[in-house]
């Protein structure tokens, strides 16, 4: 029997190996996947202000440029219908474990796989409609990006003179003593490049959430870009009080200090490596 004969095959360098999917083309591949998006809204007893967002979000802008997104109501363990509308509507619903909005945020973080993130309130007072720009005007330069009340419009009613001037003054605090520019620090509309949003250590509970924010980013020298906004009125009863202003001042002080001992800290241990551990004066 004549043995079968050989299939040729070409021989390759050894040295040269060909990449079977060059960078090309797994560019062209990444380019297939479109790009991810969760939408956050925190909500205690917001039926009618959610059902408000949750109709507004505008789907087929999202839709036409390549965006796929989900929505997670951040439910504080409301007692009204918040949570079957916004499922009616679409949402999945996350149930906090702790109180307060900065601990509904913190919880659900660690959960989020979509490439970017935007948070805010489920009030009705922040326009879902700019959801597309904010995230579009995310990037590298830009991993951060904050909806300004204060630099945009503000409809008739919605915001109050005292409230206009205690933003305006909370700002100003936050610009001065982190030495970063903010118009709008407590702003409750965001966007986030998810990886970054998950670098920031956050530990506030309650309405301090978005000064923590801007103060971790502060810190951190991670970029804010401000994009204008409008401002409307709330819809339900509203749950700031004077004391919550307060309680932003001192988390933010209260940051400022921590990273202060961090860093005289961080700069102990590196004379301490680089001329050896301090002497005792003889």
């Amino acid at each position: 029997m004549r043995p079968a004969p050989e299939i040729p095959f070409a021989r390759l360098p050894l040295s040269d190996p060909i990449d079977p999917l060059p960078e090309v083309l797994w560019r062209e591949i990444d380019n297939l996947v479109p790009p991810s998006l969760s939408i956050l809204l925190p909500a205690l007893n917001e039926e009618y202000g959610v059902e408000a967002v949750m109709k507004r979000i505008p789907r087929s802008t999202l839709a036409r440029k390549g965006l796929a997104y989900s929505v997670y109501l951040l439910d504080g363990r409301s007692t009204d219908r918040t949570r079957a509308i916004a499922a009616k509507f679409g949402a999945e619903v996350f149930v906090q474990t702790g109180t307060g909005k900065g601990s509904a945020f913190r919880e659900f973080v660690p959960k989020i796989t979509e490439d970017f993130t935007v948070l805010l309130d489920s009030d009705g007072t922040y326009p879902p409609e700019s959801i597309p720009e904010l995230v579009e005007a995310l990037g590298d330069e830009s991993p951060v990006v904050l909806g300004s009340r204060l630099r945009g419009s503000i409809d008739e009613g919605a915001m109050s003179g005292p409230n206009y001037l205690g933003n305006l003054l909370l700002s100003r605090f936050a610009s001065t003593l982190f030495g970063t520019p903010v118009s709008d620090v407590c702003s409750g509309m965001w966007a986030f490049v998810s990886d970054r949003l998950k670098s920031l250590g956050l530990t506030a509970n309650g309405f301090e959430l978005e000064a923590e924010i801007f103060a971790e980013c502060a810190i951190r020298g991670i970029p804010i870009r401000e994009i204008p906004i409008r401002y409307d009125r709330r819809i339900g009863e509203p749950k700031l009080r004077l004391k919550d202003g307060l309680r932003i001042v001192f988390a933010l002080l209260k940051k400022r200090l921590r990273s202060s001992s961090r860093t005289t800290a961080e700069n102990g241990a590196l004379s301490a490596r680089l001329f050896g551990p301090a002497r005792e004066p003889s």
